[in-house]
């Protein structure tokens, strides 16, 4: 059985929302869901694929709970991990930084050697609205 930790920071809930929904779309595997500030490196190293979760705020920055978790990323640990990335943004206040954590992450995953699976999922504003969009992510991956 496929192993799957998806490590998020979530400020309102809704990136916290999105990783249960694509929990709930990976029956086939085992699926861990983690708050970002009780990651451990043994959650990466177990697993088979790794999503990371964050949201996007103020002007194009990484969710303040996965921004240290974000620093702290390192080869040792991520060298070629199967990794994809999802975030939450507002393409409509942000057109210009919509969901620019998910490309900061995946940048910063690329540099740590991972192999990133896709663009990454990119949410826009009501998390209901994107239901079958996250569902369609969550199935490719498994």
């Amino acid at each position: 059985m496929k192993k799957i930790s998806i490590i998020f920071g979530s400020t309102t809930g809704n990136t916290e929302r999105v990783a249960e929904i694509i929990k709930d779309n990976m029956a086939e595997c085992e699926v861990t869901v983690t708050d970002v500030c009780n990651a451990k490196d043994e959650m990466i190293k177990s697993a088979d694929t790794v999503l990371f979760g964050a949201s996007t705020w103020g002007y194009g920055e990484i969710q303040d709970d996965f921004l240290e978790y974000y620093n702290s990323m390192k080869s040792e640990l991520l060298s070629a991990k199967d990794v994809a990335v999802f975030g939450c943004g507002d393409s409509v206040g942000f057109s210009d930084v919509y969901c620019r954590a998910v490309d900061l992450i995946i940048e910063k995953a690329s540099e740590c050697g991972a192999n990133v699976i896709g663009e990454g999922l990119k949410v826009d504003g009501d998390v209901d609205d994107n239901v079958s969009k996250i569902e369609a992510f969550a199935k490719e991956l498994v």
